[in-house]
């Protein structure tokens, strides 16, 4: 039985973790025992950057010394995200419950769905639930803190979904899931897509990044650290979204909205520990928009935006994943193409982002990146034609490789269980 030293650590780290931004699931508990990583994948190809070469939601236990991923023994190597018998569909973003055993997927295809997953106590998944969340290729799940209510961000129909949970954690299928329309966020006046073209920021270094330009493209939502609001990042409309947060109803309401620099694609998102700074990818001009936030009011303001790659660097990347380092001094993005990990270091009393250095990630296509529930390993997935996931050892604001890989069909997400 864990010490009441114990438990107040295990309690101080778990609400010094919750405000990095990440998910409660990569809260390491007191007690020593077995971590569970759980890879999601694209399993039907269709369009390019899916690759389509995953059997589902992969399992394996961490080994503990190392960071290396293994097969769970007696366990398949993977599970259907739609039950056994059924087609796959693109499981590429995973969120843990914070509280319960259970873990969900987005199924990224047009219809759009979650499904639920129960959590043996051998690490294994088995198959609970599938519910439609009304947009079409959810692209991002999340869990709210409270744990009663469920997110996704649709990309091809530019909305956000809330979908309510029972208390088992399993779907409560009486209640359909609440779709937001994000181009409705900027009220009387809806917000209009950006050009579809090169950013200014891209154009600096010669590179041809655009996409999806087209029409709204939510790419994330996300709870704040407090939990009373909810936040959004279009890639189409290049906004951040932020909505007011009903705990009870599952009700968003009040939005406001703060733009980076057009055609820049805003993507994915993490908060500072201190809850007041915010960093954004975004995926065209490979920048790093650095933002102040109002917990008690919702509202953010862009501070700047600065550049995700080297010095130099000539031609075309795409940023992709974000995350805060334990230290909450430095934080580390994604960048395909360049295939590398930029690493960034934090002012204290600013908040000003200053790229630091790259590494390489031994990959194809970097697109997201996840810290273990020890926040000692960080493990980077690659999709498209990389096909694994590759593990760095997280020591004193710096990583480096371990030299441990893991073959993964079009790896998109990991997430934790321990």
């Amino acid at each position: 039985m864990p010490s009441r030293r114990q438990l107040l650590q295990a309690s101080a780290l778990a609400s010094g973790l919750g405000a990095l931004g990440l998910t409660a699931s990569t809260i390491q508990a007191a007690t020593s025992g077995p971590v569970y990583a759980y890879v999601g994948t694209y399993s039907d190809g269709g369009k390019p950057w899916r690759g389509g070469r995953g059997l589902g939601v992969h399992q394996f236990v961490v080994d503990g010394a190392t960071g290396a991923l293994k097969p769970i023994p007696g366990a398949p190597p993977a599970v259907a995200s739609t039950g056994s018998d059924a087609k796959l569909r693109n499981p590429a973003s995973l969120a843990r419950h914070p509280k319960l055993p259970m873990l969900y997927a987005a199924n990224e295809f047009e219809a759009g769905s979650v499904s639920a997953f129960r959590i043996g106590a051998d690490g294994a998944l088995s198959f609970v639930a599938e519910m439609a969340c009304g947009g079409k290729d959810p692209a991002y799940v999340s869990v709210h803190p409270d744990g009663r209510f469920l997110f996704t961000a649709n990309y091809a129909s530019g909305d956000v979904s809330v979908i309510a949970l029972r208390a088992d954690g399993g779907f409560d299928s009486a209640v359909a899931a609440v779709v937001y329309k994000d181009v409705a966020a900027c009220g009387a006046t809806p917000c209009k897509p950006g050009a579809d073209v090169v950013p200014a920021a891209a154009r600096s270094h010669e590179g041809f990044a655009t996409s999806d330009h087209d029409g709204p493209h939510a790419h994330m939502v996300h709870s704040d650290p407090t939990g009373n609001f909810v936040l959004v990042a279009d890639l189409g409309l290049d906004r951040v979204i932020s909505y007011r947060f009903d705990r009870i109803t599952g009700v968003l309401s009040q939005p406001g909205t703060v733009a980076v620099s057009e055609s820049s694609g805003a993507r994915h998102f993490v908060f500072h520990p201190n809850g007041k700074w915010l960093y954004l990818v975004n995926e065209e001009a490979s920048t790093i928009a650095f933002m102040r936030y109002d917990s008690a009011t919702g509202v953010l303001t862009l501070v700047s935006e600065t550049s995700a790659l080297p010095a130099g660097f000539k031609g075309t990347s795409y940023a992709s994943g974000i995350r805060m380092l334990p230290d909450g001094q430095h934080f580390v993005s994604l960048n395909r193409l360049h295939d590398s990990i930029s690493l960034f270091r934090i002012d204290a009393r600013t908040g000003a982002p200053t790229l630091v250095r790259e590494e390489w990630t031994r990959g194809n296509y970097p697109r997201s990146c996840t810290l273990d529930p020890s926040g000692r390993f960080l493990y980077v997935c690659h999709n498209k034609q990389g096909d694994n996931v590759t593990v760095f050892h997280v020591q004193k604001g710096d990583i480096r490789f371990t030299g441990h890989y893991v073959a993964v069909g079009s790896a998109a997400a990991i997430e934790f269980s321990s």
